[in-house]
């Protein structure tokens, strides 16, 4: 073989290469989403919104752990309440409250936003974990396809330069995130919600009967109300919607009933100079029949606290005005 022949080979092998990869990058960037961030459901939720929400229409924000994602449902809120007109479930289940104060920095992306609400309980507290390698400013851009051609192809190339990650993912994509009768469900309703459609022999029993350990973290707090000052600073309401506790496990453990009487207090006191609202949904008193696990809602219970939240929400603002 003469050289000239080898070297053509050669470049022809890496055009073939390179052409296949960028093939493949384009088809999974349709069909999955492109890990952008350290974590599935979060890439999942941005290219939700970068897909399906008009971000000028958003007015009102949820984030949260999987607390949001689940026990909140947007359209809920939408059909509801006469001020929520459109809102965004930007809810990352597993989420911390770190990592929630993380995903408000995408506040930016929706400029006539007006409310923003963090749907929690106390176990989203004790963890410090964020998310690494994050750059809000870009994903704002990515969000509001404000990338320059150049920039969103690296975007894209740089999160996926990994094939063979790529590919697990995609054979994983439908058993283990399209199925409604899973926590790590991502298939969103309109708003970028979960509904859980998880009974009977689907209910996990270790989630439904052990309690949580009361832990929660002082820094936790402290960005909580961080966030609640960052909001006001915008001129935007900010609102903790403290979820609720599967009620047998509520009544019969004091440590529940102390650890949620703790958050209330500390929740409260972290936001009180920023005129952040408090709305507890255990006096509700809900039954069984309304959960998915001690924590989690489903697709019975979401709407009804859905529901709630809303008129709250009206309530609190109409005494503003």
């Amino acid at each position: 073989m003469t050289p000239k022949t080898y070297l053509k080979r050669l470049f022809g092998a890496l055009a073939l290469i390179f052409f296949v990869a960028v093939g493949y990058v384009a088809y999974f960037n349709t069909y999955y989403p492109v890990p952008i961030t350290d974590h599935i459901s979060f890439d999942a939720k941005l290219k939700f919104a970068r897909e399906k929400i008009d971000p000028d229409g958003v007015d009102t924000l949820i984030i949260g752990s999987s607390i949001g994602l689940n026990d909140l449902l947007g359209t809920e809120l939408e059909r509801h309440s006469k001020h929520i007109h459109k809102a965004l479930n930007f809810s990352v289940y597993g989420a911390t409250t770190l990592q929630a104060e993380q995903i408000m920095a995408l506040m930016d992306a929706f400029p006539h936003l007006k409310r923003i609400i963090y749907s929690v309980q106390y176990s989203d507290m004790p963890h410090l974990w964020k998310f690494k390698d994050y750059h809000p400013k870009t994903l704002v851009k990515y969000i509001r396809h404000e990338l320059n051609p150049f920039a969103y192809l690296k975007l894209l190339f740089d999160a996926c330069n990994n094939l063979e990650f790529c590919y697990e993912r995609q054979k994983k994509w439908v058993p283990d995130h399209m199925r409604t009768n899973t926590f790590e469900s991502l298939i969103f309703d309109p708003s970028g919600s979960v509904p859980l459609h998880i009974y009977g022999k689907d209910i996990i029993w270790h989630r439904w009967h052990l309690p949580h350990p009361g832990i929660m973290h002082s820094e936790s707090f402290r960005a909580v109300g961080r966030m609640a000052k960052k909001a006001q600073a915008h001129g935007i309401r900010f609102y903790v919607v403290h979820q609720p506790y599967r009620k047998p496990l509520y009544d019969t453990h004091k440590s529940v009933r102390d650890a949620m009487a703790y958050f209330d207090a500390k929740v409260k006191a972290a936001m009180q100079p920023y005129n952040g609202k408090l709305i507890r949904i255990q006096p509700l008193h809900l039954g069984d029949a309304y959960f998915a696990d001690r924590t989690h809602l489903n697709d019975k219970g979401s709407p009804v606290v859905s529901a709630y939240v809303a008129k709250q929400i009206d309530r609190l603002e109409d005494q503003d005005h």
